[in-house]
């Protein structure tokens, strides 16, 4: 049984770049082993802004993936939150595209593969009708902390 190592942050760097050639890589740090990259994407209604940032710090939980444009609204007092499925809701939010109790993003061998990336983002779409209705038809866990606390929608319906 052969073990895939982490892509290195330049060999990511590289594939990013083959499958989104349109985005640009805004920080490039190979000595601290961390890439910034943004770009838009339109999964739904609306176009987004976003930003990837990938380390090897990165590997296990995979990259953080923000929205730079247009600003997530939040809808206070919702029974799901008023931001679900990011994490760092209240300081710094980024998307939860990975779960990572079901090793959805594993790091050994892993690269930002359009498709897969592209599938992930479709949580946008999720949120366009979280906007609409309140409620969130994604499925998965709502995140609530980095780490640990979460709960599955199937479960709590």
């Amino acid at each position: 049984m052969s073990v895939l190592l982490p892509l290195s942050i330049r060999e990511q760097n590289a594939e990013l770049r083959l499958d989104w050639p349109k985005f640009r890589t805004v920080l490039f740090e190979p000595g601290r082993q961390r890439v910034i990259w943004r770009g838009e994407v339109w999964p739904g209604i609306n176009r987004y802004k976003i930003e990837i940032e990938y380390s090897m710090e990165r590997v296990i939980m995979g990259p953080k993936v923000r929205v730079v444009s247009p600003s997530l609204t939040r809808l206070p007092g919702n029974p799901e939150g008023s931001l679900p499925h990011v994490y760092e809701r209240d300081t710094d939010p980024y998307l939860c595209l990975f779960d990572p109790r079901g090793r959805e993003w594993t790091g050994s061998g892993c690269r930002f593969q359009k498709r897969l990336f592209l599938g992930r983002l479709i949580g946008l779409v999720c949120y366009e009708g979280w906007l609409l209705t309140g409620a969130w038809h994604g499925g998965g866990r709502h995140v609530t902390g980095e780490i640990g606390m979460s709960f599955d929608l199937e479960e709590a319906r």
